[in-house]
């Protein structure tokens, strides 16, 4: 399996007052305990994971509730970066554990990215997936029903101004519009360009974001101009509110915008961030890459189906 590490800037808890050689049995209150009430139980098993990484007792864990929301990012999670966002497929693999994923029995599977929610549920060949996109303004259920929540008109104003500025600095091309945002894409830019960029593009949106309750925002590989209201973790937490009672949740996203479904996990499960740098985030734990949650995924599928995390 892909090596699961600390993220540092995590809640110490009471980590820092145990070794590895006294670490806690798994206690029974652990199997399929309501994360969403019960602080103690989430303070126990912060501090497991803290001296353990997840290791086999998070499999055990994990085995043994009732129900499991795995949750997951979309560019730089699953699918490598391009510096063409439409040719950003999933990793190879990802695809197919994905699709495994679907079978096992008590689980719920979603998406929560910025794309478009059209876009993404394309980009990964229109898996039967629960589908959030444009941070939660747009949701694609499984049955195909597409709900899009409305702008205000103020928002709505907003985003054209900001497109205008935009066109005023030279970077039309650049831009992407979508359900609730626009974003500036920098990463077909050379290095010096795209940070210039995004500098003078973040700082002329922000003169007019706040009173039009819209909010700036970078991301890798730009900046984005979006709709206050509404983010990830808002998303998340209608996942949460739709599955069964004592369900363990699972987030795994890459960037800024992540730590919005990261922070509103603090009661309700784990989450994991992908990437080198982990200074900083309100994640658990970390996964390098794509392929190491590929590696992820795998063990996740190899432990639900034999009960061994091993292989």
């Amino acid at each position: 399996m892909g090596k699961l590490r600390l993220a540092h800037g995590t809640r110490p808890d009471r980590a820092d007052e145990l070794s590895s050689t006294a670490l806690p049995p798994l206690p029974g209150e652990l199997i399929g305990c309501n994360l969403q009430k019960s602080a103690n139980v989430w303070n126990m098993i912060n501090i497991m994971m803290k001296i353990t990484g997840i290791s086999e007792r998070f499999w055990a864990w994990l085995r043994e509730a009732p129900h499991r929301l795995l949750a997951l990012d979309y560019d730089g999670t699953l699918a490598p970066f391009h510096v063409e966002p439409a040719k950003a497929v999933p990793l190879d693999g990802i695809g197919e554990v994905l699709d495994s994923l679907l079978e096992l029995p008590d689980h719920t599977l979603a998406i929560v990215s910025g794309r478009p929610v059209r876009e993404v549920s394309h980009l990964l060949g229109g898996l039967p997936l629960t589908y959030f996109g444009s941070h939660g303004y747009e949701w694609l259920k499984p049955s195909g029903e597409l709900v899009v929540r409305q702008l205000s008109s103020l928002q709505k104003s907003g985003l054209e101004k900001a497109g205008q500025i935009a066109r005023r600095l030279g970077y039309v091309s650049a831009l992407e519009f979508k359900a609730a945002s626009i974003a500036l894409h920098t990463r077909p830019m050379r290095s010096y360009a795209a940070t210039r960029a995004e500098n003078l593009t973040f700082e002329e949106w922000s003169t007019m974001a706040t009173e039009h309750d819209l909010e700036c925002r970078r991301f890798n590989g730009g900046v984005e101009i979006r709709c206050v209201g509404i983010h990830k973790g808002d998303a998340l937490l209608e996942l949460i509110e739709q599955v069964p009672t004592r369900t363990i949740t699972v987030y795994i996203g890459d960037d800024e915008t992540d730590e919005d479904a990261f922070r509103v996990l603090r009661d309700h499960g784990v989450g994991i961030k992908v990437g080198p740098s982990v200074d900083g985030t309100a994640a658990e734990m970390s996964l390098a890459d794509c392929a190491a949650v590929r590696s992820f995924l795998q063990t996740w599928q190899h432990c639900m189906t034999t009960g061994d995390a091993a292989g």
